[in-house]
């Protein structure tokens, strides 16, 4: 194998999976926002779930795609499949999940059975994982395939927000939060009541013209069984899929409410929200250097070398751009939903006069 620092690696390790791994490759093509991946395996149960994932997101066959993924399963994982180098520096540190990097590389390990290697200048990526790891559509995506992808996608000036995204009048509210502070409450109340959706837990954010832009990465709705007491539509939904690894159920929002997603909005609103234990809700302003440190924490940071910089230029730019507030959400959801709604219909009004007064 060549030098760590080498930008062959990622292709040699691709003949390398190609020779050991041959037979029928399967073949996936997505536009995500405009940059292109395509995803290549020897797994019929891995092209299924990453295309299940960016089924949003339909792609055509091109030569040069933007991002390139080669993704083998194997029966066992060797450290002749892209060992980590003793000398490379670890960027994040999440249990099982550690992401290391030197030089243009990046190193993805999950546990000891899952390896993925990317070249950040040259936007290709290389992974094996041992058949017995990927259990479910959801550790193909979110352990094998996203971390590095989203990587990639920074590269491309794609930045991920762990936030979900409501839309009303062009103009989007952005809910910054950990699991568990009731995003996808917020969520289905607010789709219930007439909001376009963007996400429930991810949105990528993109400078356009001086400001920021919000992009749609409409994955399932991930709920808790006191969200399903919460929010009775939620009967109606009749392809749930249980995740016993994070206690939730999983569906497709569009099963419920067709024609919800919306594809960009520009963000007018950061909120943190938390769940607080009364009846109505309350909101209180905070400075945009509070939320920007705040957003900090939910932007997928990782403190990448190749990106830091202009990562912190993202979401700098969205904290000057919107107005940011913490919501302390009641049980009252009616309540929930005209707190937002003020929230919103102030900030476009803020805008409007904004407007008017540059002109």
């Amino acid at each position: 194998m060549t030098s760590d620092n080498d930008s062959s690696a990622v292709a040699e390790l691709v003949e390398r999976g190609m020779a050991r791994h041959g037979g029928e490759i399967h073949t996936g093509y997505f536009d995500f926002h405009g940059v292109l991946t395509r995803t290549l395996t020897n797994s019929e149960m891995v092209d299924r779930a990453v295309a299940g994932f960016l089924r949003a997101f339909p792609g055509k066959e091109a030569e040069k795609p933007d991002i390139e993924f080669h993704l083998f399963t194997v029966d066992k994982l060797d450290d002749s499949l892209g060992e980590i180098p003793a000398k490379a520096t670890m960027l994040y540190d999440w249990g099982m999940v550690k992401i290391y990097h030197q030089g243009p590389l990046r190193y993805l390990q999950v546990d000891t059975r899952a390896r993925v290697i990317a070249d950040v200048e040259k936007r290709t990526a290389v992974g094996f994982a041992e058949k017995e790891l990927l259990q479910s559509d959801w550790l193909v995506t979110n352990l094998f395939f996203y971390p590095l992808w989203g990587q990639l996608l920074k590269e491309c000036g794609l930045f991920p927000l762990h936030a979900a995204g409501l839309v009303k009048e062009g103009r989007s509210c952005l809910f910054l939060g950990r699991s568990g502070s009731g995003k996808s409450t917020l969520t289905l109340h607010l789709v219930k009541n007439g909001y376009g959706l963007l996400s429930d837990d991810t949105v990528f954010l993109r400078e356009k013209d001086g400001r920021i832009e919000a992009l749609s990465f409409p994955e399932e709705i991930n709920v808790s069984e006191q969200t399903m007491e919460l929010i009775p539509e939620l009967s109606r939904v009749q392809n749930f899929t249980v995740n016993e690894l994070r206690n939730k159920s999983s569906f497709s929002i569009e099963e419920l409410y067709p024609g919800c997603v919306v594809d960009t909005s520009e963000p007018a609103l950061m909120v943190f929200p938390e769940i607080a234990e009364v009846q109505s809700t309350t909101v209180a302003p905070m400075s945009r250097t509070e939320a920007l440190a705040l957003a900090m924490r939910y932007g997928y940071f990782f403190l990448d070398p190749s990106t830091t910089g202009r990562h912190f230029e993202i979401l700098s730019l969205l904290a000057r751009q919107t107005r940011c507030f913490r919501l302390y959400s009641g049980s009252d959801q009616k309540e929930l939903g005209r707190a937002v709604d003020r929230l919103l219909t102030g900030s476009l009004e803020e805008n409007q006069t904004s407007g008017e007064e540059k002109e």
